[in-house]
């Protein structure tokens, strides 16, 4: 995956996100809207945030092959 300027960031079950360490549970999932949602439980964000959700969700395009990820 490439964020924050082209850097490669690994997304792993200890996801790093904008070169911070997170580890993150699964809160939700919902196969039928290609939704899944993580809550960051320890790791650098909550020395910045209180609480952390990322939430994504995948749609197909609909002129082309593929699909678009929202975070």
């Amino acid at each position: 995956m490439k964020v924050n300027g082209g850097k490669s960031v690994p997304l792993s079950t200890g996801v790093m996100c904008m070169a911070k360490k997170a580890k993150e549970v699964v809160e939700a999932v919902d196969p039928d809207k290609n939704l899944i949602t993580f809550r960051v439980i320890e790791g650098d964000l909550m020395e910045e945030y209180k609480s952390f959700v990322a939430t994504i969700l995948v749609s197909p395009k609909s002129e082309d092959s593929g699909s678009v990820v929202h975070w």
